[in-house]
């Protein structure tokens, strides 16, 4: 199989899941199965693969390089589901890698391309939830500011909300490319200024920050003792989130009231008390990692 995604942080993944042999893993966004051909490798017993997007996963059970490994079980589904079609197992080590593909990045019919002009979509699995367009639709300017605000902290966001939907109602916004105009024009050197919107809105869309909320405390639950939890965040909304259920999860105060009504029960250890970033070789080979942060736990 061809692969178009250059898997991140893979020694650093190897490192902090702490591999054992017999041991039982799960990679919950397997994409083309990057870290879990690696992981596949090593004597383990079971590795279930999960995603979300439908065709990714039959691109790897057509053609991938592990497909017919019996120790290969791939579910498919958000983070959520994941947790009800594995119920009973538990895992040595989870990963969970929050990036887009980039194979989904390069298809634009996926709605994802700010260069290639692409339906207003930007769904995961194509063919199931709402398209952008209908949320556009259905959302005030303010309501989808504030999701803006929350997924990427736009700054500007009641400004750009306002835009996004005049030029939506106006028939002017029909493609991702002239989404992307609206956030500004390129600036040589500088990341598109649409990347963060477009982040924001995918994540809308996908509802991955209510994924992430409410998934990643309970995949704890599912570890054995001394099991690892291994995220990895591409965005400071995401890392911000992951460090604070991270903390949560091993008893350290996360509230912003004067008074704390944590729980301050501890379920873990942190094993990366600052995340872990891409090596500089690592950035030279491939500099899509370079926004890349890893943060490990261990179940007590």
């Amino acid at each position: 199989m061809e692969r178009l995604h250059r898997p991140v942080l893979i020694s650093e993944v190897i490192e902090n899941i702490s591999l054992k042999e017999g041991g039982v893993y799960a990679d919950l966004t397997f994409g083309e199965g990057g870290h879990s051909d690696v992981l596949l490798e090593r004597s383990i017993k079971l590795l279930v693969g999960n995603d979300r997007d439908h065709s990714t996963l039959e691109r790897y059970r057509n053609e991938g390089k592990n497909r017919l490994d019996p120790r290969l079980k791939l579910v498919e589904g958000p983070f959520s589901r994941f947790l009800s079609q594995t119920e009973g197992l538990e895992f040595d080590g989870i990963l969970v890698d929050l990036g887009v593909s980039t194979r989904q990045l390069l298809e634009a019919e996926r709605g994802f391309s700010l260069m290639k002009p692409g339906p207003l979509d930007m769904r995961m699995n194509p063919g199931v939830g709402e398209p952008l367009s209908v949320w556009l639709t259905h959302l005030t300017a303010d309501e989808l500011a504030d999701q803006i605000y929350l997924n990427a902290e736009i700054r500007d966001s009641r400004r750009l909300a306002r835009k996004i939907k005049e030029a939506f109602h106006q028939g002017k916004l029909s493609n991702t490319v002239e989404l992307a105009k609206l956030a500004g024009p390129k600036i040589p050197g500088k990341s598109h200024p649409a990347t963060a919107l477009f982040t924001a809105l995918r994540m809308m869309v996908n509802q991955e920050r209510e994924e992430m909320e409410t998934t990643i405390p309970q995949l704890i639950q599912f570890l054995k003792p001394g099991g690892r939890l291994v995220v990895i965040t591409f965005h400071s909304t995401e890392d911000r989130i992951v460090k604070k259920i991270f903390q949560k999860a091993s008893g350290r105060c996360v509230c912003d009231e004067p008074i704390c009504r944590c729980p301050k029960k501890n379920w873990v250890k942190l094993i990366t008390k600052k995340p872990v970033e891409p090596s500089v070789k690592e950035l030279e080979e491939n500099p899509r990692a370079r926004s890349a942060k890893l943060r490990c736990v261990e179940k007590i």
